[in-house]
């Protein structure tokens, strides 16, 4: 291996190899080999994985490294920063309308999975340079919507014929030998841990283990606080998930109380409590969680923000932190070892399903967290039960249960139809012959056990390519194939051609164009949630029916209630203020936000492409205002000034300074002393704004 490789990993403290590393290496992923990685948390798969892709790049190929959410991507980031002096590294996550010619410049780019797959689609001419692709978390491939796309993605390389190296992580695929065969990788399977783990479940006040032994916890509380403030008075921490965000919030404080009682309190979290007041938008949930945070507990959800998430999770690897209480559903992105991990709910609510048993897998996601390298001698897993019988069926579910295999999502419907646009838009097939080929290279086809498997997927793709024909987005000649104009954009945009179908009917009914039906449209897409609280405003109810013939159903009323919540947050109104009228938090906007600027500019130029120039404008001005949360006269502040928000923007507005040339010619003296400017950001707004003059931009949208 490079010297240099060798000098980096011995900065970082590895000594020696974990015998699943060993086997690894001697499976040949460090020789071009294809490995599938399915070993325990914190046996050391990641570093293999990053070696690998440093690796190629230090031999002139390039890795990619997908990851299947945009928080794990900057987290990767951040790893792969102790290598920055041997290779550039980059990531792209967003814009799937781009093929970021810009990534050739790199020679490790982490990518999310539909990233991945829409720069498939784009083909760019550094593709022929990938020599490694890595898929973190592989077990996704199961999940009903990322899995296909991962799917895709093989299938994709595989047909451009380059000499990838795939190299697979998961500590949790049941069937990991059919997926491995699949990859055509070499399988490395290891429940090998550094830290020794052990797995009960707890019922009046014991903590029965699978080994047969108990413990008793006498700390004070429902089970839930108990288990964690034990695991703190012994000297460590404790990770506790649970099913709802209100749990969260609840528990965290009833932890943070019980700690106090027991005088558990850590010294040092309260300079990390203003950290977390600062960065939220919030004043209320910044201030509840704040509360808890200067206790040394937290609540970790999707209704805070990204950044005060960063600091809750910096916070307890740094041990300011001794409890941290989040959603199951979050469980993948948390990457926090701790001395006890507390499962409160094995159940869930869905809204489709009602309730639900979390699969093993998940479990196994959950359990495999605990244990802290060289701080913790064992870690502990722990199942809460109510009752005798619950316990004895968690022992025997989750703590001796199998994990599930995944299986495959890619021929149902909706995602065949998404996949075969791809597939022919991208390029990738020109035929029903060439789909069927493409197919064959997926998990799905693989997992037919059947001699009529090419029979039946030239049937189920025969009939999606009918429906992708009617809708405009293919044309077909006998058994060829061709993607319209229409459909090419629609791949390119990484749209369901269902919503673009969607979209394109809106547009082409609506009779005039108003702000609410431009936000009733983009948020019919079944990708967005549904804002339940609240009541719809009725200026923007009757937008939508000025403009549109739709049905006042209950459907109707969660889009308009929806609509209302954005058309506050583009008026300005206090982020508070929503929240508390809305149920609807920063960590919220901004899956709202994300959302509507892919689908808002995508639904543009469907508009533009279908001749509906007026609605590509004025839904091109909707997508820009709910981006930064703006009302229109405040566009042209904010998408031209770095550091200027919402907030700073209307104070410009305000006090006269309405232009670039406005500002351009103000004092820094004048600047600074407007709310929420001092005299560097002064500075440096006036900068940009003669810097764009000088240029001749004017900050028009």
């Amino acid at each position: 291996m490079d010297a240099r490789l060798v000098a980096v990993l011995k900065e970082r403290g590895v000594g020696r190899l974990f015998p699943p590393q060993v086997e690894a290496v001697r499976a040949g992923i460090f020789d071009g080999r294809s490995v599938l990685l399915c070993t325990a948390t914190a046996s050391g798969k990641s570093l293999l994985a990053e070696v690998a892709a440093v690796k190629a790049g230090l031999e002139g190929r390039m890795a990619l490294y997908a990851v299947p959410l945009k928080a794990l991507a900057y987290e990767k980031l951040v790893h792969f920063s102790y290598y920055r002096g041997l290779v550039k590294v980059g990531v792209s996550t967003g814009d799937f309308d781009s093929d970021d010619r810009r990534l050739h410049e790199f020679d490790v780019v982490v990518v999310t999975y539909e990233k991945l797959d829409s720069l498939l689609r784009h083909r760019p001419n550094w593709l022929g340079l990938v020599g490694v692709v890595v898929v973190d978390e592989i077990h996704y491939l199961g999940d009903p919507r990322r899995g296909p796309v991962l799917e895709s993605i093989v299938a994709k390389l595989r047909h451009l014929g380059l000499k990838t190296q795939f190299i697979g992580l998961s500590a949790t695929v049941g069937n990991a030998g059919e997926v491995a065969a699949w990859l055509g990788a070499r399988l490395v399977e290891s429940s090998w841990r550094p830290v020794p783990l052990r797995e009960g479940v707890y019922h009046g006040g014991v903590i029965r283990f699978s080994d047969g032994s108990m413990q008793r916890v006498n700390a004070p509380g429902d089970a839930e606080v108990a288990l964690a403030v034990d695991a703190v008075a012994g000297g460590g921490q404790a990770l506790v998930f649970t099913n709802s965000r209100s749990s969260t919030v609840r528990l965290a404080k009833a932890v943070a109380k019980a700690m106090e009682t027991a005088g558990l309190v850590p010294r040092g979290a309260k300079a990390l409590a203003e950290e977390v007041l600062r960065a939220s938008s919030s004043k209320i949930i910044g201030r509840e969680l704040a509360d808890l945070v200067a206790r040394g507990v937290a609540f970790h959800n999707a209704g805070l923000e990204l950044e005060v998430r960063r600091l809750v999770e910096d916070g307890f690897r740094r041990g300011l932190l001794k409890v941290v209480v989040s959603t199951t559903t979050l469980a993948a992105g948390v990457n926090l070892p701790a001395r006890r991990v507390v499962v409160a709910d094995y159940e869930r609510f869905d809204p489709a399903l009602g309730r639900e048993e979390i699969p093993v897998l998940e479990y196994r996601q959950m359990a495999g967290r605990a244990g802290r390298p060289g701080l913790d001698p064992y870690g502990e897993a722990v199942l809460v039960a109510k009752s005798k019988g619950e316990a004895e069926y968690l022992m025997e579910r989750y703590v001796r249960g199998q994990v599930e295999g995944v299986r495959s999502h890619i021929l149902t419907e909706p995602n065949l139809r998404a996949h075969v646009l791809g597939a022919v838009g991208g390029g990738y097939a020109k035929s029903l012959d060439d789909l069927v080929d493409f197919f064959s290279n997926t998990l799905g086809a693989a997992q037919m056990k059947t001699s009529l498997r090419l029979s039946i997927l030239r049937s189920k793709i025969g009939g999606v390519v009918e429906e992708l024909v009617e809708w405009g987005f293919l044309e077909r000649d006998g058994d060829f194939v061709y993607a319209t104009e229409l459909g090419r954009q629609v791949a390119r945009l990484y749209l369901d051609p269902e919503v673009a179908a969607g979209y394109i009917r809106l547009i082409n009914s609506l009779r005039a164009g108003n702000v609410p039906a431009y936000l009733y449209l983009v948020l019919t897409a079944p990708d967005f949630p549904r804002v339940r609280r609240g009541r719809a405003d009725k200026r923007v109810v009757e937008g939508i029916l000025a403009a549109l013939d739709v049905e006042e159903d209950e459907e109707f009323e969660d889009l308009a209630r929806t609509a209302s919540m954005l058309m506050a947050w583009i008026e300005e109104v206090d982020e508070d203020v929503i929240y508390e009228k809305f149920d609807v938090a920063p960590g919220d906007l901004r899956v709202y936000v994300d959302l509507f600027q892919w689908l808002g500019n995508a639904a543009a130029k469907l508009a533009r492409l279908v001749g509906r120039e007026e609605h590509g404008r004025g839904l091109e001005v909707v997508t820009a205002r709910v981006v930064y949360g703006v009302r229109e006269e405040l566009l042209g502040l904010v998408t031209s000034l770095r550091g200027v928000g919402r907030v700073r923007a209307r104070t410009l507005y305000n006090f006269g300074y309405r232009t670039i040339e406005d500002i351009a010619r103000a004092t820094v003296r004048e600047i600074a002393s407007l709310p929420g400017f001092g005299e560097k950001l002064a500075e440096s707004v006036i900068e940009q704004a003669r810097q764009m003059l000088a240029e001749g931009l004017r900050g028009e949208v």
